[in-house]
């Protein structure tokens, strides 16, 4: 019923832009006078003040005092005090801004701690003129720019809003009094600061802007969170959630000020990522080469912590099942073993049944495809551990290969064996369309090289002399890999995609 009385008056249905309406940036706030905090009392906050007429130096002068109980330095039992607030001279109007609520611990203490003083110098040619009574005085306020308290009995000083001015001069070492001079410029003269009215101004200027914005924004999403709670919830078909609208830039300046800040959360690499990824075809038109940097700094990061992933992983005596679900999710390394591009098959895979994925007498643990032609491929994974030659010499410092490698080696033949054997009735499954079983190549992934130059020419005089199966130890996978790092760092000038793998020196070469 309400949506077709929208449609009557001519109101679009379920407009978010309509249910927001035009945001009143100051609803329900309430603005500070004469800094005191917003929704404070202003008879609760204000203190008595008196003005008499002096002499400072040389000059005439006029000099306003605050009145009242406080506790004194070090004291615990309150006081009468006439202490000096304010004092006018030709030349400049000097505060010494004070808590004017007598309520309050503080009263009659320095407003802004050890920044005491704040003086206002007069122009050359517009003197200040001295008042004759309070009110006067308070008259004398209203000429100064916009930004300062109006009335004695506050405790003069700046607004509650641009309290944060003197809050950041305090955090230079030695500073007591901040004076306020003609022009834009900001610098130091222990114990003064020296601030140009114009860069006050200016502040003054961006603070209000800053505050406007976070008023608005805090209204939109307080009436986001009442319609998401309240129409969403009773109706999700018809009131589809809301969410805040993201300005144009707004991404932006959040990076540039946090990027020195390394306290991004998890969420927010996430949102980063997600954005990203969303708009890639946009950064591959707009601005490729930043896109291409992106590409190989995610790279980059990502083999660095593949490789320390591979050397913890060697360190500890894993069983081979660890190893296989790191392959598994890691195909790309097991693709170094390779001299052409290669794509994973299935691991576990069953070549001796009827279907990849069905009962089999043999299991293979990954079988591979070379990614242009075809060509089948079986990978059998070992431990780091395994022995590759026997630890005694025969025939002079010639080892044997040890029978843990032979046995692996007989392993994968007998599985290429059953694969052939059976192709016929597996290529009906999807997973080998477009493949062939006409130059089967085997490769078994097991131990560490030896370490000694006799037992290297041992393992390669046998490994090489094997037509049909590939040895490749799993300290030469990782080896790769750091080369591959090393290119790409030593590139990332020119960011590329990942180089070409060489092609394997352990007769892998006839895939």
């Amino acid at each position: 019923m309400m949506q077709e009385n929208d449609e009557k008056l001519g109101k679009p249905k379920d407009s978010e832009d309509d249910f927001l309406g035009a945001v009143d940036e100051h609803a329900g706030e309430e603005k500070s006078t004469d800094g005191l905090e917003p929704g404070a009392n202003p008879d609760a906050e204000a203190m008595l003040v008196s003005l008499k007429k002096s002499t400072y130096g040389l000059e005439n002068c006029v000099e306003v005092y605050a009145h009242g109980e406080a506790f004194p330095d070090g004291g615990t039992e309150k006081v009468q005090q006439n202490i000096l607030l304010a004092r006018v001279t030709e030349g400049a109007l000097t505060m010494f801004p004070l808590v004017s609520a007598s309520y309050r611990p503080m009263f009659l203490s320095p407003k802004y701690g050890k920044l005491t003083t704040i003086t206002v110098l007069a122009e050359e040619d517009e003197p200040w003129w001295l008042p004759e009574t309070i009110r006067d005085f308070d008259g004398l306020l209203e000429s100064l720019p916009t930004g300062f308290g109006r009335h004695a009995k506050y405790g003069l000083g700046l607004k509650w809003e641009y309290r944060l001015i003197p809050y950041a001069i305090l955090e230079m070492h030695g500073i007591t009094e901040l004076v306020f001079e003609s022009g834009n410029g900001a610098s130091t003269e222990l114990p003064k600061f020296k601030l140009g009215i114009d860069r006050f101004s200016a502040i003054k200027r961006s603070i209000d802007s800053i505050t406007t914005r976070s008023r608005a924004r805090s209204l939109r999403e307080r009436q986001l969170l009442a319609f998401n709670e309240l129409l969403h919830v009773a109706d999700p078909a018809l009131y589809e959630r809301r969410f805040a609208k993201v300005k144009p830039g707004e991404i932006y300046e959040l990076v540039k000020l946090g990027g020195r800040v390394q306290n991004r959360s998890a969420d927010d690499r996430l949102a980063a990522a997600k954005i990203i990824r969303d708009d890639a075809d946009k950064m591959a038109a707009e601005q490729p080469s930043h896109l291409m940097e992106l590409r190989a700094v995610i790279e980059q990061v990502t083999l660095t912590e593949l490789i320390a992933k591979i050397e913890g992983m060697l360190s500890k005596n894993l069983p081979e099942p660890k190893w296989q679900a790191f392959f598994k999710a890691n195909p790309f390394v097991l693709g170094l073993a390779f001299p052409h591009p290669v794509i994973l098959i299935q691991d576990q895979a069953h070549v001796g049944g009827t279907m990849l994925r069905g009962a089999g007498e043999s299991i293979v643990d990954f079988l591979f495809a070379q990614r242009f032609t075809g060509s089948l491929a079986l990978i059998e994974i070992k431990r780091p551990s395994t022995k590759l030659i026997e630890a005694k010499t025969f025939r002079g410092d010639l080892h044997a290969p040890h029978k843990d490698l032979t046995s692996a080696m007989a392993q994968v033949l007998d599985q290429r064996f059953q694969l052939l054997n059976n192709f016929a009735a597996k290529s009906h499954d999807p997973a080998l369309k477009d493949t062939h079983v006409s130059a089967v190549h085997c490769i078994v992934i097991a131990g560490t090289a030896p370490g000694t130059i006799q037992e290297k020419r041992s393992l390669d005089l046998f490994r090489h002399s094997s037509r049909d199966v590939v040895v490749v130890t799993f300290d030469e996978l990782l080896d790769k890999l750091r080369e591959i790092l090393r290119l790409m760092t030593a590139g990332s000038a020119h960011p590329a995609s990942l180089p070409e793998v060489e092609p394997s020196t352990d007769n892998s070469d006839r895939f």
